[in-house]
């Protein structure tokens, strides 16, 4: 009977945890499958106590970040999730349209199942371009208005080439429109076409320096380049403009941070959060970066925190955990922190 409950015991996560119980126990070592294992059930809802009608997703992981589960909840928001071992457990509740939720469940000690009501909070829709008409919308014919509608569809359905001819069509029809200058600028930067974004982007710029997406555009570009005075400069510029499009602070802050200017990064990021209290999740893994390499432990675990709340499983999401689990009283622990990357395909 022992060898039996060795080789089951053995491919199963924890199993070596629970050989060496068995070791312990009596001669008679004749455990049910209900005393090793534990049930979480429980019903996710909105602060009114409504179901999610988009309905939500629930992932459970060991403390290390190994996946044990993922499921959906039903329409009523119900969900269980069977068989869990007798240990720790990170559970992340999600919803399009609302704040991720993230419960530790500590199952070591007790018998029997557990039962959980998650409650998570709407967030606010992110625009992540400029809201208002540039001043080249209103002026721009119709035709270039269509053309750059029909650009729009076709991103929306990540159909590249026909975006790019319907951009250059727009911008043939009217050359100073800004916004259709800065969406083909973006399709070359995908297409790495270095030199005619750069020339599109500084073309919109010229014909309206309202327009904050082209120097947060420009500006990116630029510091993926690690041309990182020149983005300062274009960056300081669209700022005067436009001082509360936070984009324009975030790439700021990213030149200031490659260029080692901690302090000058930390405070553009944190003009980020005065303008939005709901940024990316990104950002706080960037405030992260900034407090560690200032030595700031109590700072940067805030913000590692802030991030796994925000985006539990997020590209940083695995990394971060691990962290804070090591990051002790005394020191800090090695990080790598976030590079800006080269800039995606944005709609334009």
């Amino acid at each position: 009977m022992r060898q039996r409950v060795r080789r089951r015991l053995h491919g199963t996560i924890g199993g070596l945890a629970l050989l060496v119980a068995l070791e312990l126990l009596s001669p008679w070592p004749v455990l049910a499958q209900h005393h090793l294992t534990r049930s979480v059930s429980g019903q996710v809802v909105t602060e009114e106590g409504e179901a999610i009608s988009s309905g939500a997703t629930i992932v459970v992981e060991t403390r290390d970040g190994e996946r044990t589960a993922e499921l959906h909840a039903d329409a009523q928001g119900r969900f269980e999730v069977p068989d869990l071992l007798h240990q720790t457990y990170i559970m992340t509740v999600s919803a399009e349209g609302f704040h991720p939720q993230q419960l530790y469940l500590d199952l070591k000690d007790g018998a029997g199942p557990v039962t959980v009501r998650i409650t998570l909070t709407q967030a606010p829709v992110q625009n992540t371009a400029s809201a208002l008409p540039a001043l080249t919308d209103m002026s721009a014919p119709k035709n270039a208005r269509k053309a750059f509608a029909r650009a729009v569809q076709a991103l929306s359905a990540k159909r590249l080439d026909d975006a790019r001819k319907e951009l250059e069509r727009a911008v043939a029809e009217y050359p100073c429109y800004a916004r259709a200058l800065t969406g083909l600028a973006s399709i070359q930067i995908a297409a790495r076409d270095w030199e005619a974004s750069a020339a599109n982007l500084r073309q919109a710029i010229r014909c309206d320096p309202g327009f904050p997406d082209a120097f947060t555009s420009l500006g990116e570009l630029l510091n993926s380049q690690k041309k990182f005075v020149e983005s300062e400069g274009i960056l300081k510029q669209g700022l005067r403009l436009s001082p509360r499009a936070w984009q324009l602070y975030d790439q700021l802050a990213t030149a200031h941070y490659n260029e080692r200017q901690y302090g000058k990064a930390e405070e553009e990021w944190l003009h980020v959060l005065a303008i939005d209290p709901a940024p990316p999740a990104e950002l706080h893994a960037k405030l992260a970066a900034v407090y560690l390499q200032g030595g700031a432990r109590d700072k940067a675990y805030a913000q590692m925190q802030a991030y796994l709340q925000a985006d539990p499983g997020g590209p940083f999401a695995s990394k971060f955990r691990a962290m804070l689990r090591r990051l002790g009283p005394s020191g800090t622990a090695g990080a790598t922190p976030p590079q800006p990357a080269r800039p995606a395909t944005p709609n334009p």
